[in-house]
């Protein structure tokens, strides 16, 4: 796990997201803490949004890296949950927990925001010497925005679920949206006899 992470913006977030943010408020970078690159490479050479004319800027011909910088708007929160998976799809914190209040959880570009990521990472590192859960905290309530990465001391196995349909508290059949359009192929499998039959 990563505390106090910085978020290299993937390329279709800053594309999709953020390039109409920037063309509407100039400042938008600077307010955010994103930092501009010219390039992707880890010697890309940082550069002054305000040499850029966005109005010129498109989705086409948009070639910077971002960089959101550790601190209270970082898009990640304080805490980043990495596993290894051939999406970049990691669990982490969020400064927007009141997103937490709304019955639809689709605010994400791909990655998972968890509704209490500190007592996840207590859970996690219960067993680690050097992270008791009153350093947990303090790394986090301080103003302190470090970046520390902590190995966990054991593997822990992740089950990640997505569901369309289920039964609510109140016993009744709920469907959600199907976002990532997965629902069709599931119909498809489901309709096709089963193996040996």
């Amino acid at each position: 796990m990563v505390f106090n992470s910085y978020w290299g913006v993937p390329d279709t977030i800053a594309k999709k997201d953020i390039l109409p943010k920037i063309k509407d408020d100039p400042s938008f970078l600077m307010d955010q803490k994103i930092r501009l690159f010219e390039g992707w490479g880890g010697s890309a050479r940082e550069i002054d949004p305000n040499t850029i004319d966005w109005n010129t800027v498109t989705t086409a011909n948009f070639t910077y890296r971002l960089q959101q910088d550790p601190g209270p708007q970082n898009a990640l929160g304080r805490i980043k949950f990495m596993f290894p998976n051939q999406f970049d799809v990691y669990l982490h914190d969020t400064p927007s927990k009141e997103l937490f209040a709304k019955a639809r959880r689709d605010f994400s570009s791909g990655c998972i925001r968890i509704e209490k990521p500190v007592e996840l990472a207590e859970y996690l590192l219960r067993k680690h010497p050097d992270w008791p859960s009153e350093k947990i905290r303090s790394t986090l309530s301080g103003s302190d925005f470090t970046t520390q990465t902590v190995k966990l001391p054991e593997p822990v196995n992740i089950h990640i679920l997505y569901w369309t349909v289920w039964v609510g508290k109140d016993d009744r059949i709920h469907f959600g949206p199907d976002i990532y359009d997965r629902d069709t192929a599931l119909d498809a499998a489901m309709q096709e006899p089963p193996p040996g039959a």
